[in-house]
């Protein structure tokens, strides 16, 4: 039976041990929808579940597909099985554009595809829950001779005959094509079940080319039976068109005003039609270059609609731009870690939390560091290096170089001094962490060129001197984003390196706070990966004593994960935070020898951890001593230990009242 007991209990913890990070969208992906460069959505009703569900295409990987978790808060989780069998890397397939339409009467949504393999058309075999995906490469072949690579389509049944038609926008094609901007209209001259499109241009009689691109679609916006048309343009207003004519016969006569006073000026502007507010109504959706999608609600009626923006959907916490980095401090003194960015523009992008400790909540805010920058794609960092207990700012940037900004009661001063001579070619990118522990914060500036990333050891006053002995063992790689942190939990800095492709490498320091000596870890972020560029940072978001991970993306995406596997150590991060509550745990545990002991402390006072038997029996105690406020660990030795579960608790006697507290948990030994 006592066997059975520790294996119930091994069960969950071995799980646990096996993932390390839980990636979480709704700290910067609130309604579960996270967004890539040049989105364009498409809804439908897929599971018959009565939500709408969403697939969102994009110009630069794969479409992605996400569930409506139908709670009445339009929420969302994103869904890898849906189109698994589309990106399995066996054919062509596109990202861009894609529809959910039925082209084959079998009354289960088909999925077509526009992009620069043209028009793909997928046929679902299976059923409605669970998709098959047969590619169909007949139905466009046509088509696609004619409409170049970089073609968005529209389906609607233009003619009153039962079958759908299709529109097609133009866009800019990298190897030809016709002119962007135009439409093109193809007939379907087969029927519901059996489509065949052929090109007449008659379907869009009195639609001039619009410049730059057009990406169409359609809705009864008028509720007078037949459908209207809306097309989307880069940098201009859209163009509205409003059927006249009859269902079988449409004439396009445009209306200036209906949605003149939706945005006009964002690049890139995708446009579908769906009831998000469920009032029986069409509501305007439509992506941009950035990848956010803007709501306007219909706030008319059914036959008079009027439309007007609402935020509060598909809501994200990114960059205007790309080029992320991240950095983290309390920066406001509130008590919440707050975030700091880079942007290839140059200048700094802040996130203040307004939020609490385990309830993150940032928000993009103008600060007096936001007009600040370099010329390109800078990567800005809090640090105090003047020892002043405010947070300066070091910047790389596209050039090479490094700029200073001395924070003087909040006005950030540039200070060319320090870092004038430093240069390491291209892409510069710094992290900050005092790796030989005598009180001076060292630095790593990542580079380009591997060949080019450089140590800089601070020998006191700021006198940087490069020092590369300290990063024997690392590897370095092409556009290095290093982060410092203790990853590991033992006391001292470990490197985390950002790549190129999105992954991680993770050299753990197995040396002292004295003199690190890197191992590479391959498992430990093992599953972590973003889109491009992952520019690394770590803090504890959630108030649970452990580091979570903030990636930022080339894309302007921010991707958090949530830390599994152990709180962290007294070597918190340069900006560390003091504990709110008195707590202890261990890692690993159950364990056979060695485990570590990890307490944070809320105040002063003299500290003291015992461990019991089950049956309540002292069997251990540490000394008491005198600690300070903050993160601790050490190393126990349960060698002399039998098989079974123990109990531990940590005794803090507060030094300013004499009052004791105490936490507590439990372990189990296995040998």
């Amino acid at each position: 039976m006592k066997k059975i007991i520790l294996l119930l209990l091994l069960i969950p913890i071995l799980q646990l041990k096996a993932q390390y990070w839980e990636k979480v969208d709704s700290i910067f992906n609130p309604s579960g929808v996270r967004v890539k460069t040049f989105s364009a959505p498409a809804f439908a009703d897929f599971n018959g579940d009565g939500h709408l569900d969403l697939m969102l295409g994009n110009l630069s990987s794969e479409a992605e597909f996400f569930i409506n978790k139908g709670t009445g808060e339009f929420t969302f989780y994103f869904d890898t099985t849906v189109l698994s069998s589309i990106y399995d890397g066996s054919h062509i397939a596109n990202g861009t554009y894609p529809a959910f339409v039925d082209l084959d009467g079998d009354n289960k949504l088909d999925i077509v595809i526009g992009g620069y393999g043209g028009i793909l058309y997928y046929q679902n075999k299976g059923t409605v829950s669970n998709p098959v995906w047969l590619k169909n490469d007949s139905v466009f072949a046509d088509v696609n001779s004619q409409i170049g690579t970089d073609a968005k389509p529209a389906f609607a049944d233009l003619d009153g005959d039962g079958d759908l038609d299709l529109l097609v926008g133009i866009g800019e094609s990298l190897f030809g094509g016709p002119t962007p901007g135009l439409t093109l209209g193809f007939r379907n001259m087969g029927d519901s079940t059996s489509p065949n499109f052929v090109l007449d241009n008659s379907l869009v009689a009195g639609i001039p080319d619009i410049g730059r691109n057009s990406y169409p679609t359609f809705a009864d916006l008028d509720n007078d039976g037949d459908y209207d048309l809306l097309l989307g343009r880069d940098l201009q207003t859209f163009y509205y068109y409003v059927n006249t004519g009859t269902p079988q016969a449409p004439t396009w006569t445009r209306n200036t005003s209906l949605f003149s006073g939706v945005e006009a000026t964002t690049y890139w502007k995708n446009p579908v039609f769906a009831d998000i507010d469920g009032d029986n109504d069409f509501d305007l959706i439509y992506g941009t270059s950035d990848g956010i999608l803007y709501v306007y609600e219909n706030k008319g009626t059914p036959t008079s609609p009027s439309f007007q923006y609402n935020g509060n959907y598909f809501s994200v916490i990114k960059l205007d731009g790309s080029g992320a980095s991240v950095s983290f401090a309390d920066y406001d003194n509130n008590g919440t870690f707050d975030m700091l960015s880079g942007i290839w523009t140059g200048k700094m992008t802040y996130f203040k939390n307004e939020g609490t400790k385990d309830n993150p909540k940032l928000k993009k805010t103008n600060m007096p560091f936001s007009a600040m920058g370099v010329s390109s794609y800078s990567s800005p960092m809090f640090v105090d290096l003047d020892n002043d207990n405010d947070y300066d700012i070091v910047t790389g940037a596209l050039a090479g170089t490094l700029s200073y900004f001395v924070n003087t009661n909040g006005n950030f001063v540039a200070n060319n001094s320090i870092f004038g001579s430093i240069d390491v070619g291209y892409f510069s990118y710094p992290a900050f962490a005092d790796l030989n522990d005598d009180g001076n914060i060292d630095m790593l500036v990542g580079a380009e060129t591997a060949g080019d990333v450089k140590f800089f050891l601070n020998t006191g006053d700021n006198n940087f001197v490069v020092d590369n002995s300290y990063m024997q063992g690392v590897t370095f790689t092409s556009n290095t984003r290093p982060a410092f942190a203790d990853v590991d939990n033992d006391g001292d800095y470990d490197l985390v390196i950002g790549r190129t492709f999105g992954t991680l490498n993770y050299y753990e320091n197995i040396g002292t706070p004295q003199t690190p000596q890197w191992q590479l870890n391959t498992q430990t972020f093992a599953d972590v990966k973003v889109n491009q560029n992952a520019a690394p940072g770590f803090a504890d978001l959630n108030g649970d004593t452990r580091l979570d991970l903030v990636i930022g993306e080339y894309n302007g995406n921010f991707t958090y994960f949530k830390n599994l596997f152990a709180p962290v150590s007294v070597k918190n991060s340069p900006e560390a935070i003091i504990p709110s509550k008195l707590s202890v745990s261990n890692y690993p545990n159950p364990f056979n020898g060695q485990t570590r002991f990890h307490y944070s402390l809320p105040t002063d006072g003299e500290v003291s951890l015992v461990i019991y038997s089950i049956l309540g029996e002292k069997i251990y105690s540490t000394t008491s001593e005198i600690k300070k406020a903050g993160e601790y660990s050490f190393m126990f030795n349960g060698d002399n230990l039998a098989s079974g579960i123990y109990f531990y608790k940590i005794y803090l006697k507060e030094g300013v009242s004499g009052k004791t507290n105490f936490a507590g948990g439990k372990f189990v030994m296995l040998k």
